[in-house]
């Protein structure tokens, strides 16, 4: 009996496990000018730490749920706006401003985001880079606070496993 206690405990946790960590989560940041804080690595090292903006670390949400981005917009080589978001892989900041020129932003459109590509392409006025990107994170630096997460969360449900075959 004790056993099936302990099995009860873990399918439990695997339970409640996969419905918290079940969204996509991504850096969110937007900011204008060259050298902002978008491209600062510090910005998202105390973000993960919890020292810096808690605004900065995002659970996406449906519709925008399915990748994670960044979009650098610059105009004769000065960076204008640097954007790290959730994305629905479908509308980009580019595709609502710059409407009538579209289609010059196909390549980047057609981005494989399990692939974690990036491009840029010049419409003859504007340099607009994407990189999409499929993974917690994957649109900002990889950080030793979001792998210790994810390791605390293994040893964790390893402990659990362990402990309920221990009852046996």
């Amino acid at each position: 009996m004790p056993g099936s206690f302990g099995l009860f405990l873990c399918v439990l946790y695997i339970v409640f496990l996969c419905q918290s960590v079940s969204s996509l989560r991504c850096y969110s940041c937007f900011a204008t000018g060259g050298r902002n804080r978008c491209e600062n690595y510090n910005t998202y090292k105390t973000a993960m730490s919890g020292k810096g903006d808690p605004e900065m670390t995002k659970n996406c949400t449906d519709p925008f749920d399915k990748i994670c981005i960044i979009e650098t917009f610059a105009v004769l080589g000065a960076t204008v706006s640097h954007i790290r978001d959730c994305s629905n892989d479908a509308n980009f900041s580019f595709s609502s401003n710059l409407q009538n020129i579209r289609g010059a932003y196909y390549r980047l459109y057609s981005l494989d985001p399990t692939k974690n590509e990036t491009a840029c392409e010049w419409d003859g006025q504007h340099l607009v880079c994407l990189t999409k990107c499929v993974g917690d994170f994957c649109n900002g630096p990889i950080l030793a606070e979001a792998c210790a997460a994810q390791a605390k969360t293994l040893i964790t449900f390893m402990s659990l496993i362990c402990f309920a075959f221990s009852w046996r």
